[in-house]
């Protein structure tokens, strides 16, 4: 640039550095407010993305809230449905206890019964024999000499050919038959003397 001589000159001169300058600052302000707006909207955008991802955290703590609100009713419920469960339990276990019990005295019962019933059933069987056993003892003795007599005797189990003292004097058992008495059903024992068992038949009446 040519050096000027004159005031207007350099007055011009300096104005043109001046506009120069200014121009200069202006662009660089520009710049500073492109960089601003740019700077911003990535604010904004920041702003943005970070009020997105708050609204996706909180419906995602609200919906684990829910699900948690849900899962502690749940359980609620089940330990409730537990407790009654447990309540059940011990309920039939205690009528359970009770039917064991009676199960079991009725199970005693029926043993004793039975104990009895067998002993009852051994008695009935020991009857029949026992009355065998009287109905075939012989308590009356048929005695001859020079009048015959009609004793009692001792209970026994007399068989033919047996013999049996009497007072002293001993006697064969010739038979063994009913009572001579009327309407008398002992047993009685026909005798001989024992001197008379060799000539005495074993079936002959005395």
């Amino acid at each position: 640039m040519a050096q000027a001589h004159t005031p207007e000159e350099q007055l011009e001169n300096l104005l043109l550095i001046r506009r120069h300058g200014l121009e200069e600052q202006v662009a660089r302000l520009h710049e500073t407010v492109t960089d601003l707006e740019r700077r911003e909207q990535l604010l904004r955008d920041s702003r943005a993305s970070v009020e997105r991802v708050l609204r996706i955290g909180t419906n995602e703590l609200e919906l684990r809230e829910s699900e948690l609100a849900s899962t502690i009713r749940a359980v609620t419920d089940r330990e409730e449905q537990l407790r009654a469960g447990e309540a059940e339990l011990a309920r039939r276990r205690s009528e359970l206890g009770a039917v064991e019990l009676k199960r079991e005295t009725v199970e005693r019962r029926e043993r004793a019964l039975a104990d009895r019933e067998e002993q009852l059933s051994e008695r009935e069987a020991e009857l029949p024999r026992a009355g065998q056993s009287r109905s075939a003892l012989v308590v009356l003795a048929f005695v001859p000499g020079a009048a015959y007599q009609l004793r009692e005797i001792e209970p026994a189990p007399l068989a033919q050919g047996e013999t049996l003292e009497l007072e002293g004097d001993g006697y064969v058992v010739a038979r063994i038959g009913p009572s001579p008495l009327p309407a008398d059903d002992r047993r009685c024992a026909y005798l001989v003397p024992g001197v008379e068992l060799l000539a005495a038949s074993p079936g002959q009446n005395p």
